[in-house]
């Protein structure tokens, strides 16, 4: 649960680009550590996890693009 609303978080945040990727990757793990857990013990929630892992990424992915293309741009003004 926590890994779904960190990724969600981090794709609203992503204007702030501390923030978005701080989020994504403490999304990202949390995500993880609860899909291994999930597949140990036999829980339900794997559909959860999966969201929470796949919506961490995608809030690093915009991110680090946001990042390159500001980049980019400052360098070439």
């Amino acid at each position: 649960m926590a890994a779904l609303i960190l990724g969600i978080l981090s794709i609203i945040t992503i204007i702030f680009t501390g923030v978005g990727i701080i989020l994504g990757v403490i999304g990202l793990i949390l995500g993880i550590i609860g899909f291994n857990e999930i597949k140990r013990f036999g829980q339900e929630g794997r559909k959860m996890a999966i969201t929470g892992i796949i919506c961490s990424c995608i809030g690093i992915l915009i991110t680090i693009v946001f990042v390159v293309i500001s980049v980019l741009l400052f360098m070439s003004v």
